[in-house]
């Protein structure tokens, strides 16, 4: 999980508008403002703005929609 946030971080300082809206598979939990980043087996959500704040990590295969 180290890993995989430090990747987050630093792909979210560099250029956060990359992040897709929502993680896939899930549409659902797609807001304005927040960005998902896949990082390693995790989602990151942070927000879309400066300064990016990371508000979630989820594990692959967690149950995203019933925990957002």
């Amino acid at each position: 999980m180290i890993v995989a946030r430090e990747h987050a971080e630093c792909r979210i300082e560099q250029a956060p508008e990359t992040g897709l809206p929502a993680p896939r598979p899930y549409p659902h939990p797609a807001k304005a403002g927040r960005l998902w980043i896949k990082a390693g087996r995790y989602w990151i959500a942070c927000l879309a703005e400066r300064p990016p704040v990371i508000l979630a990590e989820f594990y692959d295969t967690a149950d995203i929609p019933g925990r957002v």
